[in-house]
């Protein structure tokens, strides 16, 4: 007779979780040479143009790989960038002051400014998140705007958002807000609070009744 070994859920996720673990030690190890001195010259690196560029580096590697290499390079150089947070390609960081939560994604073509991206939060393409509304001063007319200075605000995403395609956000967005692609907010979003447009404003609140019949993300009806 021919004995028979049988395998059980636990022992796939158990190689799985093996595999996952050794593509991020790998992963580390490969961008240890840039992540490493990026990190170490914070102290005289007071306008990140150091960071900048290195964040435009790693924006250029494509595919599963560059997800793994953005991750483990990130887990570096900020504050935080928690477990199972994607960044796409092409998508470019300013700040090394810049925190990202567990499981956020981040998707292609996104440039991020100063911010704090809370976890589960999902940021669609060619999302753009500035660093405030008072980024470049320009009250005076004697003076040309790119000597006027001005002034990065952090800008903090809550859990579990969803910035739709093309957004521009200048302003903090609450725990469980939609912003429908293409919106520009201005403003501070509440809470689960769905916004679309330019300025962006409040068509309806997550978890409403009658949200069936409200205008949806993307501008189309429910």
């Amino acid at each position: 007779m021919v004995a028979r070994t049988s395998r059980t859920p636990h022992d796939g996720a158990t190689m799985k979780s093996l595999i996952k673990s050794f593509i991020n030690a790998l992963s580390w190890l490969l961008v240890a040479p840039l992540a490493w001195p990026v990190r170490w010259c914070a102290g005289w690196d007071h306008n990140d143009h150091l960071f900048a560029g290195a964040s435009q580096l790693m924006s250029l590697l494509p595919g599963l790989p560059g997800v793994y290499l953005r991750r483990s390079f990130y887990r570096v150089v900020l504050p935080r960038a928690g477990d199972g947070c994607v960044i796409e390609f092409g998508t470019t960081l300013a700040q090394r002051g810049i925190t990202i939560g567990r499981h956020a994604y981040v998707g292609p073509g996104c440039n991020i400014g100063l911010c704090h991206i809370g976890d589960d939060t999902l940021i669609g393409s060619g999302v753009q998140i500035i660093s405030g509304t008072r980024v470049h001063y320009f009250d005076r007319t004697d003076l040309p705007i790119r000597e006027q200075g001005g002034e990065l605000n952090a800008i903090t995403i809550g859990d579990d958002c969803w910035l739709g395609n093309g957004a521009v956000v200048m302003a903090p967005v609450g725990d469980g807000a939609v912003v429908g692609a293409g919106a520009v907010v201005v403003h501070p979003v509440g809470n689960a609070h769905v916004v679309v447009g330019n300025p962006a404003r409040v068509v309806r609140k997550r978890g409403d009744q009658d949200s069936d019949k409200s205008p949806q993300p993307d501008g189309s009806s429910g």
